[in-house]
């Protein structure tokens, strides 16, 4: 079993049933639980108390359209989950800011499309807090990416960030046929790292009985994400493994350039990415 578990947010929206599909035909070889999770806002949230106490009226009809529009939502991802019987279906009551963290850092990875990544769909707040707070390492299933995990590339600079993220992926990288260890040489280079060289990875992944390759190229003033996805499509990587760069402010999230373009790029690998 590559996993215990991988969590998979889901919101109910029209376009869910692709993405169940994506998931469904990433997993298809996998012998792992996928469990779908919904997380429905909290009506007390929407309360609109009175200085005395009493609830206002506006705020308990607010409160009563939430509730039949959420039961509504729940019949509808029911539904969409019955066409997968393979993944189990759960649901909690809160903000999916606070809640989605709490859950994922019990489950092995955190799996969403490339549309929720890159920050395009309700669930795209959620998953940032998960993976830059939380640090729960997540799987990005992309739209027109292959469902193949054979081929893995790893963008390495002996950062934390890309050595947890290596650790999330043992499982998909001890079943690959390809390991391909990238290394941006130059500008980026993390010098003041003592695991920075990437032979120091090739001969750890070794005692994982993984074989992997190394391809460096020059920085050249070119942009870190670029290099990367132009190296992953040269080699025809499935998923590239990546540290994810970014901190959150107030709540607003920040990414770094470089985890902004591989997070955003429509026709780049799937992701494996840890913060």
């Amino acid at each position: 079993m590559l996993y215990g578990e991988l969590l998979v947010p889901v919101a109910g929206g029209p376009e869910e049933a692709d993405v169940l599909n994506l998931v469904a035909d990433f997993t298809k070889d996998l012998a792992v639980n996928v469990s779908l999770f919904y997380c429905a806002p909290d009506p007390k949230d929407m309360l609109m108390i009175s200085a005395d106490g009493f609830v206002a009226g506006v705020g308990a009809t607010l409160v009563e359209n939430l509730e039949k529009t959420t039961e509504e939502i729940w019949e509808r991802i029911k539904k969409n989950a019955s066409n997968f019987p393979k993944f189990s279906l759960e649901r909690a009551t809160g903000s999916i800011d606070i809640i989605l963290p709490e859950r994922a850092v019990i489950s092995d990875l955190l799996v969403v499309s490339g549309k929720c990544a890159s920050g395009k769909c309700i669930l795209s707040n959620g998953f940032e807090e998960t993976l830059l707070e939380a640090r729960v390492p997540a799987l990005v299933i992309k739209e027109n990416a292959s469902k193949s995990a054979d081929n893995i590339a790893i963008a390495w600079d002996g950062s934390s960030q890309a050595a947890r993220a290596v650790k999330a992926a043992l499982p998909f990288l001890k079943r690959a046929k390809y390991v391909t260890i990238l290394q941006i040489t130059g500008d980026a280079a993390v010098t003041g790292s003592i695991i920075y060289e990437p032979e120091v990875l090739q001969k750890v992944l070794a005692k994982h009985e993984i074989k992997a390759d190394i391809l460096t190229q020059p920085q050249n003033g070119k942009a870190t994400g670029a290099i990367l996805l132009n190296l992953c499509e040269k080699i025809a990587a499935d998923i590239l493994v990546s540290g994810a760069y970014g901190h959150s402010r107030a709540r607003e999230f920040v990414f770094g350039g470089t985890s902004r373009s591989l997070l955003k790029s429509d026709n780049g690998p799937n992701l494996i990415i840890s913060h």
